[in-house]
Order: structure tokens, then C-alpha cells, then sequence
């Protein structure tokens, strides 16, 4: 449903106010610059061509015709050239920031800047654009086409990926395929420029903001590549279309059919759907709608009278291809075909006699049992259960691969665990000018041929493409204007997927399909499936001649030759190898005993590859369980993986954290205050971002301040004008370690007012209690700011009155008691409570009250702190590090888009260390054992031990026996050693 054109000519269409005059006047002097030649201008047809057009190519007699044209001459606004505008729903933006994401414009040449400005012109006057104000800027890209044209494209790749998702669900294909069942007519409907005629809400209009060098425009229709447009076109559809769908008519996404028994009822049914979109303010695209036609293609199938079968193209690039005219073709083939081996009975017998020609000394002859094999693999490609139907409760996955002469790729779902169902194959030669595209350039074209062949399946479903080109997960972000790359990574903006890079021996369908592309006489290149044996590091013959080399192995075999019954019940020799048997129920089951000497490679493989993904001890151990046997196999698995360099950095330590409670102690009020920033907010009318807050540690007495900026410089005037010398001098000031509290200028303040700053142990801001008050602070102001999130400061005064004017549960009292000595009374109190007391007895009764408080809170306070260090500690463990030994410091890593880096890929833990010393109960000095590098006080919590590697082991023990060497040993013995 994209535009036909750069943008369709919009005369007559009810404009909005114009543009202030400066935009006005430069969109005018630069529209001044003539355009690029190009092809020539296509005929202007009327809607009244492409209804004679459509009356033309429909199955019906004359008669019938005649009433077809009549009956949609009579649809004149919804037959309109211009796209509509529908007020039955609008799009929104849901985004997970509130920051907006501003870009600068792309650089154009002088011609292409005069054709986004004339663009810009005609989308002006039409109404489908409008100067901004935004914070929101996405920059513009120029998109050639194949009439030598350009298309206006907004780059809308960095506001989709802060977009929520919207997971509106999409029709069941097989279930609407099935209502077409047993009808004789059939009517595609395309709307015209349909994104364009869905209005943006109000409130998301700023976030569609493009930049150009003439200024800042918004959409104030739903432009094209925003994420969730496709969900927000079917939910429009459904509601336009109501209770007719899947009684007259079926739409999925942009594909609108209808469909009738009979020729009257078509007619009818035809202008109920009619009726219902015109209703809705839509117009339809002449051009690409069909009426009144007895077979039609839809959503991958080929739909008649008849019934339903799968569209040829699904499976013409397997049907298609071409018989093996050598080895190479052959091991091509066999490649594909044993892709999906584990579908077809008895894979290796049928294709025996094609695998045959591969063995070695063998002329090279295709025999008629050679076709009859090539035919029926082919068969069993193209049938059930290899292909099947698709289904939106499974993910679709995409394989795509280019080579030197063609695309090739295969749509297929995954159906459960190692289950596959193959949807359609695909393929196609490249033009000469594809045949000169880089290898990159090559494999991005191979999926967005893929996508775009697809969409009606993929869109707006999150699915994943398969690669065997590592590169090609950067093409999506690349910002090189100039380059064909940005202008694909455009067109698949649309989609929702993840790319997944698999190495090309394990990508052998689109491979082979790649390199014999449909209608194509190419030479198949070198066979993708050869070199998979090289994965494995152990053979046959290697267990076999290690086993003769093993003690422990002879000894077995053996006392089998001598008709020992206690060893025979538990090994056996089979082909001079020796297996452990194990009985499981009535099934006698043999594991290969594996020497010593081969474990190593056996664990790597078994635990590294990324067939085995690293997984744990016991799903490590069942998989060679099943296998092979060797006596010390659980141990060695145990250390093995508990030494792995890669489990230990990258996996959670699931158990306990580490560390118990560890209680400040406070005797009176300014003893200890806490500080921390929260922040940044969205910036408030006020121009406030962050929020300062403190707390008194003995009576809980809370002061907030919101402030413009955070720097140093801001929180040192705040500390002493608004604390210092209100409050007074506390002794300690406890705060994270931001680069505000560690800076030059606010250890300078602490030490000119005496105060003693301390610092929180680095990622472990629970020892600060400001932390705690700022989570109810924040749940404060989310109850209150409902969407309008600028209000934040708004009711900042009354959320510092309920803290300090609540009872704590720690104390027993309310902050105010302990820090004033009377209650904080709220206009209900003095309403209900009446006067206050005597002037004359106030101040007895504040230091009488201030003392029987202090013995209250002394009390209260250490049954309230026991009950906390038992509650806390059952869910820590107690754990103790000693001088030199080796750790991993957890990882905090931070995403960033512009190097591709995920924080959630990265390391979760980084090292070794080495402690140095323990400085507290629970923190311990670091240093960097590769590089001496000091590292700031860790807490315990955020530490965990380091095993040594079996590298790190083998060279220990070649120590300790060197050690024990040298000290039994005479000095003259070394003479001449170096």
C-alpha cells in the first residue's frame, strides 16, 4: 500500500494554515532550482481509466460488466485519486523515554535539496504535513526508484527503537483462507496511500518531526516507517469493516478481499464493503484493485471456485532446480536436501545413489536411479511435513544468502524444540548491476528481497533473519546518506526483527538456492556441507588408538579376553573399541570409553561449542552421559565448567547475595545526614531536572530541593545556603560516589564547615538510607503527575510535609517530634484538634517531650533494627575474602547504539582481581591482577570467587613440582641453567 510516485499531486484538498512566512519564503526561493532530468513522465490516468480498466479484465459477461462499472461510478468520493482522511481512529506514539531524540539533517546535494523542498511544498498544501516545533527531529532521505525518481523517506530508525510495541494480533492466514471456501467471485480492495489517510493524535504529532534544511516539519497524517503503523491499519480495517468480516470479506493488514457465492450476491456484497470504507472517509487505489474475478492470488495461495492450493512461486525455486552436472553441484544439493534430512524416512537410502558419485575414485555418471532419487528428495522439499502452513502462534524465521550469480532464501517457522516447518522457498538471479554489488551489498538485497517477497506473513510480527554475513548487523544503523545501505535499511524500517548470524556451513537451503537461482543456467560453486566434520575435535580412530595407548583401557580389555564375568557385565569391544554398558529398563545402551587424554577436547566441544551453548554442569553432564563414559566424567565435568573462563564472567550468580546488614549507629538528631539526586526528570515549567533530597539519620527528617543542573558547583551552593546554615553542622554526610560529592569544590566546602564526608561502597547504594525515602518519593510523585510528567515539582512542599509529619516505622515517631519537638499539624488536625496549648507551658512540655522521645526511640529503634538484621539476613549469605585472593567485580556495562555494544551481551563480571585488603566487614580493596590497576573500595555483595582455568591448574602444578625440585636439590646441580 506504498505511494505510487514520490508523493501523489494532492490539488483540492482542504489545507491547513500555511507556514509562517520565513519557511514559506525559503521553500519557495529553493523549489526555484530546476530538478534533476529523469524518465519521462508517466500518462496521467483519470479514475475513470481504471475502472473501464478494471470492467475490462473481470470475469463477467457484458452484461454484468456493464452493472460493475455502474456500480462503482456511483462511489465517486471513494473512486478519488487523493488519499482520504479517516476519523475513526488515530495513530499514537508510545515511547519508553520522554527524552526527545534529535538528529541532525543528512547532508544533500543542491539538486536533491530543491526536490525535498518542493516535496515539502506540495505536502504543505495538501495538508499532510506542518511546520514544528518539536523537540523530535528525524532526519530526511531521498530514496531512488525504478522510473528514476526520488522517494521522500523520513528516517524514523532511532524513534522506532524507543517505541513501545504495539501487540495488536493479526488474522489467523489458515483460518481466513478456510471462509474462502466454496465461493465463485472474488474482489481485492487497495486503498490509496493508506498510512496517509489515518490522522497522527495530537499528542504524537511532535514525535514524527523531520529536519531539513528549510526547517522543522511534523506528519499530521501516519507517515510510512513507523513501527507500529501496520498494527494501527488492521485495527483500523477491523473496526471500518465490523461484523462483515468473515462473512463477506477478509482483510489482513492492506489485503482486502471479498467474496460471493454467486454473481448477485457479489454485487452486494461489493457495495457493503463499499459502503463501509467510503463511511469511514477512505478512498481506494483504482490502479490496484481487482473486481468480480473468478481466481485471484492471496496471501501466498492461489484461491478459485475450486478450492485452495499454494502459490507455484513457494515452491518453484526447489521444483525448478536444475539436475547436478558434476561433484560440486552434487555436494550442493545433497547440501539443501540434508538441511532437512530429519523429515524424510530413511534420508540416507533414498539418497544413496546420488551420494554414491561423491566417493572417492568414481566416474562421475547421473544414472536414471540418480534422477528418481533427485525427484523424490525434491518431493518431500515441496510437501508435508517439510512444508507446511503458516501459523501466527510460531515465530517465523527468515534464511536469506546471496552469492556471485543469485538470491536465495527460505521462509520457515519454528514449531516447537529443533522443529522446523518450511513455508516457501524463494530465489532469483541478479541483473548485471547487482552482479557488481559488494558482498555485503549482495547479502543486504537477499533480505529485503526476502522481507518485501514475504511481508503479508512477517509484518508486524517480531520473526528473525538468519545470515551467514556477520557484517551485515551494522547495515541497519548505518548514516552513510550516499550509500544504497541507508536507503534499504529504510524500506525495512517497517519490520520487526532481530538478525541472527549463522556460519554458511550451517546455512546450506538459501546457500544451495543462492548459487541456482530460478531461471538460471549458473555453475554451482564448492559444497557447503564438506567441511562440517572439521567441527569436531575428536574422531574414531583417535579414541581408538588412544585407548590402546591407555593403561587403564588395556587393563579392561584385557580381562575381557580372559572371560572375566564381572568386567563383561560391564564393557564390551565393538569394532576395537571399547564401550561401557549400561542397562536401561530391557535396552542395553553402550557409551565409548574415552581415555583420559581426550577429555579436554571432549568437555570444549561438548560445553564451548555453540551447539552445547555454554550450558551447566547438569545439562553438560547428561549430554555426555548419553555418550561416552569415563570414571572421574562428573568431577571433570563439575571443575571443568566451574573453571570456565566464559560461564564465570558471563552467567548470574544465582545464589544469595553476599554481605550481612551492616547498621549505621546514631544517638542524636544531625549526627549523620544522607544526600543523593534523583534524576534527570522532564525538564518542569520552572526548568527543573533533578531532585536534591536529605535525610537525617536519627530522626528521619527529610528536605528536598529541585534544581536546573547537577554540577558541583549547583550542589555545594545548596549544601551551604539551604542545609548548613539552616540545620546546622551534621558530623558525617554520607553520599554515592558521584562526580558532584568527589569533586575538588565539595571537598573543599566539607572541610572549610568541618564536616566528614563519606562515600557508599561503588554499585551498592543501599547503604545510604536516602535511598529508600527517594523510592517513596518517586511513588509519591507518579500518583500525582498522571501524563503530565513536566509537573513533577508541583507538589514537591506537601511531599516533604507527609514525610516529615508521618510515623516511621523505625522510630515510632514522626520526624517533626524528633527534630522540633511537636507534631506537624495539617489544616483536618487543627480543624478536628481544636487550639493549641498554653504559650506558658509549651517549652516545659517540648523538653519534657523531647526526652521521653529520645528514651521512646532508643527503645523502638532497637527492636525496629533487629527485626531488620534478622529479616535481611536470612537472604544474604556470610562470606569472607582473604589477602590474595583471586575475584570477579560485577560488570555495570551501559548500551550504546553508536558502537553496537548491548549492555545485556556484555560480561556480567570483569577481572580478576586480587584483594589487597579487607577495610570493613563487608569491603575489600582491589587490584587488577593483569595490570596492577588499583580499584575503589567493592563490596562484598558485588564480588565472587575466581577458579582457576585447567590452563591456570597445569601450570600451578608444574610450580609446586619445580618448587619441591629446587628445595631438595644442591646449588651446583643449576650450574649453566638459564
Amino acid at each position: 500500500m506504498s505511494p505510487s510516485g514520490i508523493f501523489p499531486t494532492l490539488q483540492g484538498c482542504t489545507s491547513d494554515p500555511s507556514p509562517p512566512s520565513g519557511t514559506q519564503r525559503r521553500l519557495t526561493l529553493l523549489s526555484s532550482v530546476p530538478p534533476p532530468c529523469s524518465a519521462p513522465a508517466a500518462v496521467m490516468r483519470t479514475p475513470q481509466d481504471y475502472i473501464d480498466l478494471a470492467v475490462e479484465k473481470c470475469d463477467l459477461p457484458e452484461t454484468e460488466a456493464s452493472r460493475l462499472r455502474l456500480l462503482l461510478e456511483s462511489f465517486t468520493k471513494l473512486c478519488s485519486s487523493l488519499p482520504g482522511r479517516t476519523d475513526v481512529l488515530t495513530h499514537y506514539i508510545y515511547t519508553n523515554t520522554q527524552v526527545p531524540i534529535k538528529q541532525k539533517p543528512y547532508r544533500l546535494s543542491v539538486v536533491k535539496q530543491a526536490m525535498v523542498e518542493q516535496k515539502l511544498q506540495e505536502m504543505l498544501e495538501s495538508g499532510i504535513v506542518e511546520p514544528s516545533f518539536s523537540g523530535w527531529a528525524s532526519p530526511v532521505v531521498l530514496v531512488p526508484k525504478k522510473d528514476g525518481g526520488y522517494r521522500f523517506c523520513v528516517d524514523y530508525r532511532k524513534l522506532n527503537a524507543v517505541t513501545e510495541t504495539d501487540a495488536y494480533p493479526l488474522p489467523n492466514i489458515t483460518e481466513l483462507l478456510e471462509s474462502l471456501t466454496g465461493t465463485m467471485l472474488f474482489s481485492t480492495l487497495d486503498l490509496n496511500s493508506g498510512y496517509w489517510q489515518v490522522t497522527m493524535d495530537s499528542m504524537s504529532k511532535a514525535k514524527t518531526a523531520f529536519i531539513t534544511s528549510a526547517g522543522l516539519f511534523q506528519f499530521q497524517v501516519m507517515p510510512f516507517g513507523l513501527k507500529n503503523a501496520p498494527a494501527t491499519f488492521q485495527r483500523l480495517m477491523e473496526r471500518v469493516l465490523g461484523s462483515l468480516r468473515g462473512k463477506i470479506c477478509l482483510v489482513y493488514l492492506d489485503d482486502i478481499i471479498v467474496y460471493s457465492p454467486t454473481v448477485s450476491q457479489h454485487f452486494q456484497d461489493l457495495q457493503a464493503v463499499l459502503d463501509k470504507l467510503q463511511g469511514a472517509g477512505l478512498t481506494l487505489n483504482l490502479k490496484k484493485c481487482k473486481f468480480c474475478l473468478s481466481q485471484i492470488s492471496y496471501l501466498g495461495h492461489v484461491v478459485t471456485a475450486q478450492g485452495i492450493s499454494a502459490d507455484p512461486a513457494k515452491t518453484e525455486a526447489i521444483s525448478h532446480y536444475p539436475v547436478p552436472r558434476n561433484i560440486k553441484e552434487v555436494q550442493r544439493f545433497l547440501g539443501l536436501a540434508g538441511w532437512y534430512h530429519r523429515f524424510v524416512p530413511g534420508f540416507s537410502q533414498v539418497a544413496e545413489p546420488i551420494n554414491a558419485l561423491k566417493r572417492k575414485g568414481r566416474m562421475f555418471h547421473w544414472s536414471d536411479r540418480c534422477q528418481q532419487a533427485f525427484d523424490t528428495l525434491k518431493g518431500y522439499l515441496t510437501s508435508p511435513p517439510i512444508l507446511g502452513h503458516p501459523d501466527p502462534n510460531y515465530p517465523f524465521v527468515v534464511y536469506t544468502d546471496a552469492s556471485d550469480v543469485g538470491l536465495g532464501a527460505v521462509l520457515a517457522q519454528r514449531k516447537g524444540f529443533a522443529i522446523e516447518e518450511v513455508i516457501a522457498y524463494a530465489s532469483r538471479s541478479l541483473n548485471r548491476a547487482e552482479r557488481n554489488y559488494s558482498t555485503t551489498e549482495r547479502e543486504c538485497l537477499a533480505v529485503i528481497w526476502a522481507l518485501e517477497k514475504w511481508q503479508h506473513y512477517l509484518e508486524p510480527k517480531l520473526f528473525t533473519v538468519v545470515t551467514d554475513h556477520a557484517s551485515l548487523q551494522w547495515v541497519l544503523n548505518t548514516t552513510k546518506t550516499d550509500s544504497r545501505l541507508i536507503r534499504w535499511a529504510l524500506r525495512l524500517q517497517k519490520f520487526n526483527f532481530v538478525m541472527e548470524y549463522r556460519k554458511g556451513t550451517l546455512n546450506a537451503a538459501p546457500d544451495a538456492l543462492s548459487r541456482c537461482p530460478v531461471s538460471s543456467t549458473c555453475v554451482l560453486m564448492t559444497s557447503s556441507q564438506s567441511d562440517q566434520g572439521a567441527a569436531f575435535p575428536v574422531s574414531i580412530s583417535a579414541v581408538r588408538e588412544e585407548q590402546q595407548k591407555d593403561c587403564e583401557a588395556q587393563k579392561i580389555i584385557k580381562s575381557l579376553a580372559e572371560g572375566c564375568a564381572e568386567i563383561k557385565a560391564k564393557y564390551a569391544v565393538v569394532d576395537d573399541l571399547l564401550y561401557r554398558i549400561n542397562q536401561r529398563a530391557e535396552q542395553i545402551h553402550y557409551r565409548l570409553m574415552v581415555p583420559k587424554s581426550l577429555t579436554i577436547p571432549l568437555l570444549q566441544s561438548y560445553h564451548e561449542s555453540p551447539l552445547s551453548g555454554h550450558q551447566g554442569i547438569f545439562k553438560t553432564y547428561k549430554r555426555l552421559y548419553d555418550v561416552v563414559f569415563w570414571p572421574t566424567l562428573w568431577t571433570d565435568v563439575k571443575d571443568y565448567i566451574r573453571a570456565c573462563t566464559i560461564c564465570q564472567t558471563h552467567k548470574a550468580d544465582n545464589r544469595k547475595p553476599c554481605g550481612m546488614l551492616q547498621q549505621t549507629q546514631v544517638s542524636q538528631p544531625n549526627q549523620m545526614v544522607g544526600v543523593d539526586i534523583m534524576g534527570p526528570f522532564p525538564c518542569s515549567s520552572d526548568r527543573k531536572e533533578y531532585l536534591v533530597v536529605f535525610v537525617d539519620y536519627y530522626t528521619r527528617w527529610v528536605e528536598l530541593f529541585p534544581i536546573r543542573s547537577a554540577t558541583a558547583q549547583t550542589i555545594s551552593r545548596l549544601f551551604r545556603e539551604e542545609f548548613l546554615t539552616r540545620w546546622g553542622v551534621p558530623d558525617f554526610l554520607l553520599s554515592d560516589r558521584g562526580s558532584q560529592f568527589v569533586s575538588s569544590l565539595f571537598k573543599e566546602l566539607c572541610e572549610g564547615w568541618t564536616v566528614i564526608p563519606k562515600l557508599t561502597t561503588a554499585y551498592h547504594p543501599q547503604t545510604n538510607l536516602t535511598e529508600r525515602v527517594n523510592r517513596n518519593i518517586k511513588a509519591m510523585i507518579s500518583s500525582y503527575v498522571g501524563d503530565q510528567h513536566n509537573k513533577w515539582t508541583q507538589y514537591l512542599p506537601e511531599f516533604r510535609f507527609a514525610l516529615n509529619s508521618s510515623v516511621h516505622e523505625t522510630t515510632g515517631v514522626s520526624p517533626a517530634e524528633l527534630h522540633l519537638g511537636r507534631k506537624l499539624r495539617s489544616p483536618m488536625d487543627k480543624l478536628l484538634l481544636g487550639r493549641n496549648p498554653p504559650p506558658d507551658t509549651l517549652r516545659y512540655d517540648v523538653e519534657k517531650r523531647l526526652r521521653d522521645l529520645q528514651e521512646q526511640v532508643a527503645e523502638t529503634s532497637k527492636k525496629a533494627k533487629h527485626r531488620q538484621l534478622r529479616n535481611y539476613n536470612k537472604k544474604r549469605r556470610e562470606v569472607t575474602y582473604h589477602e590474595k585472593d583471586r575475584v570477579w567485580v560485577r560488570s555495570h556495562p551501559q548500551s550504546c547504539a553508536g558502537r553496537k555494544f548491548s549492555a545485556k551481551l556484555a560480561p556480567k563480571w570483569k577481572g580478576p582481581y586480587r584483594v589487597l585488603k579487607q577495610v570493613g566487614p563487608v569491603n575489600y580493596s582491589l587490584v587488577r591482577e593483569d595490570t596492577g590497576e588499583d580499584l575503589c573500595t567493592v563490596h562484598v555483595a558485588n564480588l565472587k570467587p575466581c577458579y582457576p582455568t585447567a590452563a591456570e591448574l597445569d601450570i600451578l602444578e608444574k610450580r609446586k613440582v619445580l618448587d619441591v625440585f629446587l628445595s631438595s636439590s644442591d646449588e651446583d646441580e643449576f650450574v649453566g641453567f638459564s
